[in-house]
Parts: structure tokens; C-alpha cells; sequence
């Protein structure tokens, strides 16, 4: 290894190293990971940079940094885990286990609705405050008390940071266990450092996340769908704004130690790349054979109500799409805001896990070095 990266190449893997170096000398990266495994073994295992602004402190193998939406796909595994433990049926009604849920309109939502993205509920209609998301019980009575944006089931749309709750407090009344014990167990069965709701002590190991700025000309390269999202983006009375800015949270949220030890289980999960790729590469011991088939099958594609662009899901896993690309067709993952992703590949047994602190602007699925890094891991494995 050289300059700054540390951790293990395989033979033959050596372009995807180069690429992923490239993210720093291009003065992309702050701070990033790196990990590809193949049926227990290890083929990239890659950390480099630094986890501040300041360029002080070196990244290391255990610092744990935020992957925000890639804890969507976290918080899946915890339902499908419950689904194959018979607390939970996919075409059962919501209602059945969290009746209040039925309000105004919802009372058809089933789970596999939830886990699609077609339940209608991504925001708020009515004005919530910045420590909204830090309420778990108030946000859960909202949820059910909503409106849907949609009727449910007759489109989908990325519920961003709702999900989390949905999925949450699903777990919850069909279980009695919150989803964070969910995410502790399966975590521990498997030897993931990944967290939901983190410790003093682990906070001290987090990466501080670089918020992204658009410099002049950035915008020029947006996809069609991504200036569509982004004209409504600030506007609170659209779904796409209702999602992700009722409320706008307050500036470097994300790095206190409040946000850090909440339950936000959409955007909140914390982890490293080993762990996160870890758990990926566990899906087919995690899970039963028929539940991770069904969840690597298409249950919605098409316009998105909220991202204006084309998605694909499957039961909580982001598909492939070519407007919205999660590895490479059959790939089974989930894309975290401003770059990282993570994803599994049932037909060759390949996980992978990128996550940095440099965030990226418009960008829903992995930034510029987790694609180029993509590209050449599939390079490398034809």
C-alpha cells in the first residue's frame, strides 16, 4: 500500500484500488472505506484519508461514519428477519398489528406496501420542528394520523425518512422488540460493527460528514430527473419537499452527538465498511432462501413520486435501474446520501460497501468513486 490507504488487495483486484485512490487525489474524497468480500473472503479491504475537515486524524478500519439511506436496506433486514420468524406476514394489513396505522385512507397498506415505498406517507403535510425526527412516539401517531400523498398502492415513492419509523414500530407491535435490538442480534450473529443508536464511547469513533457544496457549473451535469427533484426540493407543499424538508433539519446534524444516539432507522445507521459489507455478504445465512429471493424481485419500478426519477425496489432492497443504478443488473442493495452504497449479488456471492464523509451533490445512487469503483470490481470479476 502507499501514501495514505491501508488494508488488503487481492491479486487481480488491483484496479479497483487505484480507482478508489483516485477519489483522493482528485480531490474528491476527505475520508472513505472500502470492502468487496466473496463467500467469506475478503478481496478489498481498503481505508484512506482523514475523518475531519481539518485533515487531523487519520481514518482507520474501525472508524464508524453515518450511511445514511444504506440503513433503509438495514432496517428491510430486520422486517424479512421477523417475516421468517413468523411475526410478521408481507400481504398482511398493517392494521393487524399497528391498527391506529388504518387512518385516513390506510387501512389496505400491508407490509409488503412499507417495505415498497407505496404507503404514501414520505412527509408531512402539516409544518413539524427541526427535533421532529428525535420523538419517536409523536412521530409514529403522525404517521398513522396522515394523509397519503397517493392512494396507497397505486404508485410509490421514496419515503426517505420515514420509513425507518414505519418499518420501526411495525417491528415493535408485532415483536416487542424495538428495531435496534433487531439490527444488535442479527449484527452480533454475524460479527458486524453496525449500529443503530450509537454509544459515548463508539461516538468517538465516527467520522464527521462533510456536508457537499455546489460549486459554479455543478448543476450542468444533473440528470433531468435530478433538476426536476431539486425544483421541488425547497418547496414544503410538494411531496418531494414535504419529504425531505419537513423539517430541514439544523445545519451539521448529522455530527452531534444527539443525532448520533437517536432511533432514525432510515438515515441514522452507523457502521464501518467491513461491517457493512459483512452484513451484505450474510443475507443468505440471515435470511431464509425463499425471503431473500422475494426480496431481490421487483415490486415496483417506474416514475418515483418523490426522486422524479425511474426506481426500481424490491422488499426494502434498491434494484437496479439505469437511472438509478445499485451495482450492476440482479445487484440487491441500497444507496446513502452524498455517495455511499452498498449492495449484494446473489448470482455471484459478491458484497460490497463504500462510504465516505465528503458528501456529493445530486447524487441517488453512490457518487463518482463508488461508481468508478463499481465498474472496475465488475471489470475485475468477468
Amino acid at each position: 500500500m502507499t501514501g495514505e490507504l491501508q488494508g488488503i488487495v487481492q491479486a487481480g483486484f488491483e484496479q479497483i484500488e487505484a480507482v478508489f485512490s483516485d477519489g483522493f487525489n482528485q480531490g474528491r474524497e476527505v475520508g472513505a472505506a472500502l470492502t468487496v468480500l466473496r463467500e467469506g473472503e475478503v478481496l478489498i479491504d481498503l481505508v484512506g484519508g482523514h475523518t475531519n475537515r481539518a485533515r487531523s486524524a487519520l481514518w482507520q478500519p474501525d472508524t464508524l461514519v453515518c450511511c445514511f439511506s444504506i440503513s433503509k436496506a438495514i432496517s428491510s433486514m430486520c422486517v424479512l428477519r421477523a417475516v421468517d420468524a413468523g411475526h410478521l406476514a408481507l400481504d398482511a394489513l398493517v392494521t393487524r398489528y399497528w391498527p391506529e396505522f388504518g387512518q385516513v385512507g390506510k387501512g389496505e397498506v400491508t407490509v409488503r406496501d412499507l417495505l415498497s415505498h407505496q404507503a404514501g406517507v414520505p412527509g408531512f403535510h402539516e409544518p413539524v420542528d427541526r427535533e421532529f425526527y428525535y420523538r419517536w412516539d409523536e412521530v409514529c401517531r403522525r404517521l398513522a394520523e396522515e394523509s397519503p400523498w397517493w392512494p396507497p398502492g397505486t404508485a410509490h415513492g421514496y419515503h426517505a425518512r420515514t420509513l425507518g419509523f414505519l418499518l420501526g414500530e411495525l417491528l415493535h407491535r408485532a415483536s416487542g422488540r424495538t428495531i435496534d435490538k433487531w439490527l444488535r442480534d442479527m449484527a452480533e450473529q454475524v460479527s458486524a460493527d453496525l449500529h443503530f443508536g450509537l454509544s459515548t464511547p463508539d461516538q468517538a469513533r465516527c467520522a464527521d460528514m462533510l456536508p457537499a457544496k455546489v460549486r459554479p457549473g455543478d448543476t450542468q451535469n444533473w440528470s433531468q430527473a435530478m433538476r426536476r427533484m431539486a425544483a421541488d426540493f425547497g418547496d414544503p407543499s410538494t411531496v418531494t419537499g414535504a419529504t425531505f424538508q419537513n423539517p430541514a433539519m439544523r445545519a451539521g446534524y448529522m455530527n452531534t452527538p444527539e443525532f448520533r444516539s437517536a432511533l432514525i432507522p432510515a438515515i441514522n445507521g452507523h457502521g464501518t465498511s467491513r461491517g457493512i459489507a459483512t452484513l451484505f455478504a450474510a443475507l443468505p445465512q440471515l435470511l431464509h432462501a425463499e425471503t431473500l429471493v422475494e426480496a431481490g424481485q421487483t415490486q415496483v419500478h417506474g416514475p418515483d413520486e418523490v426522486l422524479k426519477s425511474k426506481t426500481r425496489f424490491g422488499l426494502g432492497f434498491m434494484l437496479y435501474e439505469e437511472e438509478s443504478p445499485i451495482g450492476w443488473p440482479g445487484c440487491m442493495g441500497h444507496a446513502g446520501a452524498g455517495g455511499s452504497v452498498a449492495f449484494y449479488d446473489p448470482k455471484t456471492k459478491v458484497a460490497f460497501a463504500f462510504v465516505m464523509n465528503q458528501m456529493q451533490e445530486g447524487v441517488v445512487t453512490g457518487g463518482t468513486t463508488a461508481q468508478t469503483c463499481i465498474d472496475a470490481l465488475k471489470a475485475a470479476l468477468t
